[in-house]
């Protein structure tokens, strides 16, 4: 079946919906909606918006309620949540689909979202470093579906799993609230207070033209292959290995060597960090890699230091219309404090207690989702 056989025309979220849009809607007053968009799941809610707020363009903010799925068109695109019984705002990285009223009886909704994300994944193209969904691809696809009556039965046996991941996803977002805390520690003793960031760490950028396309390009190439790191952090969507080469572009591939540092997204989820242990690594051009100085006279723990000043890295990000991490203001800026070894050691292992059980349930969730990544073939009884 195609899409509009099974959907109405989808219409895409507010366009101009912004970090500032939505902070500015608080002075219009109660009841405030969840605000969400190209991320890969629709029920954490993270951001409110005022029902009555405007965009940044003045115009009044379209909202959605009803049965339906929300889909992401641009980040995380082609994942769906099945919505129900809840009113809700979306920025134009997503969509609001609904079934057609002759659908009805014949397409379960929730069965579609759980069971067609990774078709919708992989017919996503790659723009600027993350997915892209089109109306007009998405228009396009066929999907074959079972039976109503399969339909049913498979959500029947799957529901109680549906439930235990929901639960385990509140732990998970526990946990992701608490690691995003600034620390606040009353450390005893210091290193060393108010070292400029320049004296501590050094900074690689990463390759202009190294894309999906020159990866795919070289899968079967001989040579020692490089994980390739990116803005993209989820191990479902990295963009795998590269070997040493000369890009299209005539440069050629600089690589990182046995070196353990933090990964800083330089656009899109700007300013995030996240800790890369040693390995071989190439980057693309939509992230650092920041590694400690070689001559770097204190005693630092770069895991520590990601950690404790995780904040300060997005303290370096522009405006939210055009997010963007400024490295040139960070290493002339930034300043930190720096406590003995052994303290900055002694947070670590509380944090990496956290970081191990975020991690055990990940892989839970990983492993239900794989379920849903299996393809359903269509007139299955």
């Amino acid at each position: 079946m195609k899409f509009l056989e099974i959907f109405k025309p989808i219409t895409k979220g507010n366009f101009g919906l912004t970090d500032e849009a939505i902070y500015t809607s608080i002075q219009y007053g109660s009841p405030f909606l969840p605000v969400w968009g190209g991320t890969d799941e629709h029920v954490t809610v993270e951001r409110l918006v005022s029902q009555k707020g405007k965009t940044k363009y003045g115009e009044p903010i379209t909202t959605f309620s009803g049965e339906g799925i929300i889909l992401s068109l641009e980040g995380s695109s082609g994942s769906m949540t099945y919505v129900k019984e809840r009113e809700f705002a979306l920025n134009h990285h997503a969509t609001f689909m609904q079934l057609r009223d002759d659908a009805r009886g014949k397409i379960d909704p929730e069965f579609f979202s759980l069971f067609f994300q990774k078709q919708l994944n992989e017919a996503s193209v790659s723009e600027g470093g993350s997915k892209t969904l089109s109306k007009r691809l998405l228009e396009s696809q066929d999907f074959e579906l079972p039976s109503y009556d399969a339909q049913k039965t498979i959500m029947q046996k799957i529901r109680p799993l549906l439930e235990k991941r929901k639960k385990i996803e509140s732990f998970m977002h526990r946990i992701k609230v608490l690691k995003a805390k600034e620390l606040s520690v009353d450390y005893r003793s210091y290193q060393d207070r108010n070292v400029p960031i320049s004296e501590i760490l050094v900074c690689a950028s990463g390759n202009t033209g190294l894309t999906e396309e020159e990866i795919y390009r070289r899968i079967v190439s001989d040579g020692q292959r490089y994980d390739v790191l990116s803005s993209s952090t989820m191990e479902e969507t990295r963009l795998g290995e590269i070997p040493k080469c000369h890009l299209s572009n005539g440069k050629e591939l600089e690589v990182i060597e046995d070196k353990e540092g933090i990964l800083v997204i330089r656009n899109g989820k700007a300013g995030s960090t996240f800790f890369i242990d040693k390995g071989k690594y190439a980057l693309t051009d939509h992230a650092y890699f920041l590694t400690l100085r070689q001559d770097c006279k204190y005693q630092v723990k770069l895991k520590w230091l990601m950690v404790q000043y995780s904040q300060l890295f997005f303290d370096y990000v522009s405006s939210p219309d055009n997010a963007t991490w400024n490295k040139t203001g960070f290493f002339q800026s930034a300043k930190v404090d720096i406590p003995l070894i052994e303290e900055q050691l002694e947070i670590l292992q509380e944090y990496e207690r956290l970081d191990l059980l975020e991690q055990r349930l990940k892989s839970i969730v990983m492993k239900i989702n794989q379920l849903f990544s299996r393809q359903v073939v269509g007139g299955a009884n």
